[in-house]
């Protein structure tokens, strides 16, 4: 695809750099929401929603934060810091 690989060193790393800070990010609020959800009753006030639209959220969130936790964050972790 022209016009999408980096053509230097730096604008790589820049690249490489801000999509695994944002991966990072969206891991830990993923596993926050997880938390956050777990306990409440979505059923009730304020939120008001069926079982079925409870068990979806829930079951979407908890699956997705299995999926992200399970991820090998050895050299990802190595990578983020060295920005």
């Amino acid at each position: 695809m022209a016009g999408l690989t980096p053509s230097t060193a730096l604008e790589l790393n820049n690249t490489v750099g801000t999509i695994l800070r944002r991966f990072v990010d969206d891991r830990e609020s993923v596993l926050h929401l997880h938390a956050s959800l777990e306990p409440l009753d979505l059923t009730a006030e304020p939120y008001l929603m069926s079982e079925e639209d409870q068990t979806l959220i829930k079951s979407a969130v908890g699956d997705l934060n299995t999926a992200l936790q399970a991820i090998d964050m050895t050299f990802i972790s190595r990578l983020v810091g060295m920005w």
